[in-house]
């Protein structure tokens, strides 16, 4: 049976310890600085959310995890399919990634 040196111990510890607190500083989310109305006008400014809010006054929700999402779903009566205008936006620099929507114009 081999044994292991407690220094070689400490040392291993050390370098798990150090790992963890690296990728907690680096992979956290980020603080969103704008607040969300800012956010729903960054949505509302895009061509798709033009065309969307010409027919639909719903509210937004917007949710902040490693991008921020602002969701804006419409549902007309029961039964029917849901709108779905959804954007995608990059909290470090406020720019649109992506736009998902289901919708008739």
């Amino acid at each position: 049976m081999t044994r292991v040196s407690r220094r070689a111990q400490l040392v291993t510890f050390g370098l798990l310890a150090l790992l963890f607190v690296a990728a907690f500083v680096l992979l956290r989310p980020q603080l969103a600085p704008l607040s969300d109305g800012e956010y729903v006008a960054i949505a509302k400014a895009t061509p798709q959310g033009e065309l969307y809010f010409k027919r639909h006054s719903s509210s937004c929700t917007v949710t902040r995890v490693w991008n921020v999402q602002v969701n804006c779903d419409y549902t007309a009566a029961p039964g029917t399919p849901t709108e779905k205008f959804r954007v995608y936006i990059d909290p470090r620099s406020s720019q649109v990634i992506d736009v998902e929507m289901d919708f008739n114009p």
